[in-house]
């Protein structure tokens, strides 16, 4: 394997951070970075807070060093447009879609350009947990036309995780030319590479046996599948509606 497929491969989660600092310059070319991904017509519908509060950086980004949060953003295409006299408006679904597109290639080539620099991620919807007025409000965000989609922690990992989870690639997951659905012998033996400890794909068998679960795709539909709260749907909703990204027909 040459470098880059070293380090695509190498990427995890980290939810316990060193105090190790990052430094500006590796800041810089992270972002830098970032802002190299593909994007629909040169237009970079997004962007990007750098958060370095600490008491934020624990609340929404497992302690880590540094946040960034990578937002769907239409306002500097508009003003822009507003500046030149000309009418730009964003209010429908395939623009939302193609913003959001431009957002995760942005954040995933972040934390890839991190990881060359031997700087570790997480990747989190904390500010979708989050009561979304006061993540608006505390962030600045426009309340039309902006959506916060996803947050990136980066920082030195304090230790390595026990359990570095593997990923399917199979039937499932790999289709040639179309779609296919899974078969009945298929899907069992999905169910069992879930719990082959060498893929790692679901959990310790330990862990396992401790809560009472014997195949772990028992415990992710009964104990894990929680259902969100409607509550926070709604309030999606809301933000949504708001921002003019979804629109009522």
């Amino acid at each position: 394997m040459n470098e880059t497929i070293k380090i695509l491969q190498s990427l995890r989660s980290i939810r316990k951070f060193s105090d190790k600092k990052i430094s500006k310059k590796d800041l810089e070319i992270i972002i830098n970075s970032s802002i190299r991904a593909a994007n629909a017509s040169s237009r970079q519908n997004y962007s990007i807070i750098v958060v370095d509060e600490k008491e934020i950086l624990d609340q929404m980004f497992y302690g880590a060093n540094i946040g960034l949060v990578f937002c769907v953003d239409f306002n500097r295409l508009i003003d822009t447009a507003k500046h030149l006299n000309y009418d730009y408006d964003p209010k429908n679904i395939r623009l939302f879609i193609t913003g959001s597109i431009d957002t995760c290639l942005a954040a995933q080539t972040a934390a890839i350009a991190a990881k060359s620099l031997g700087i570790d991620s997480i990747f989190t919807n904390s500010v979708h947990r989050a009561k979304m007025e006061d993540v608006y409000k505390h962030f600045n965000l426009p309340e039309k036309y902006c959506f916060p989609l996803i947050a990136l922690g980066l920082g030195y990992a304090k230790e390595e995780p026990e359990w570095k989870k593997g990923r399917l690639s199979g039937p499932g997951i790999i289709h040639t030319n179309k779609y296919q659905k899974l078969s009945s012998e298929e899907l069992d033996q999905l169910v069992k590479d879930y719990d082959d400890q060498e893929l790692k794909l679901g959990a310790p068998a330990a862990g396992l046996s401790e809560m009472g679960f014997e195949r772990y795709l028992d415990w992710f539909f009964t104990k894990w599948n929680r259902p969100f709260p409607e509550e926070k749907i709604n309030e999606l909703y809301d933000i949504l509606r708001k921002a003019m990204f979804l629109v009522e027909k």
